[in-house]
């Protein structure tokens, strides 16, 4: 399930990072055939991103870890891609941020130790 949940984030991310090249002018230049070419991809990966989401949903108790961790991963990685690829400026505050949210995903996809208080 929690497996599923990140390769919908990551899916997601690269499909924003797609979105993103194909209104860049360096990529696509004035050819609107290399923006449409990006853009079907981009709609093909978001659906793929879509049905590793449904598959986590299908495969969790409740709604809630598979939409945490899809849509964090998908921010952090979306940084991630936004400063590696795009030049895009990071803040100290934005490291912060994603350390926690790296954090708070590691406390909810950790397994559940039931036998603790018994």
């Amino acid at each position: 399930m929690f497996h599923e949940a990140f390769l919908a984030g990551i899916w997601g991310s690269a499909g924003s990072a797609l979105g993103k090249l194909a209104g860049t002018e360096s990529v696509v230049g004035d050819s609107y055939a290399i923006s449409g070419v990006i853009l079907i991809i981009m709609v093909l990966v978001n659906t793929w991103s879509s049905r590793h989401y449904l598959r986590s949903l299908d495969a969790a108790p409740n709604s809630v870890a598979p939409t945490v961790i899809s849509a964090a991963s998908s921010y952090v990685l979306s940084g991630f891609i936004g400063i590696v690829l795009f030049e895009e400026p990071s803040s100290t505050q934005w490291w912060a941020g994603a350390i926690l949210i790296i954090m708070g995903l590691t406390l909810i996809a950790r397994p559940k130790d039931r036998d603790k208080f018994t």
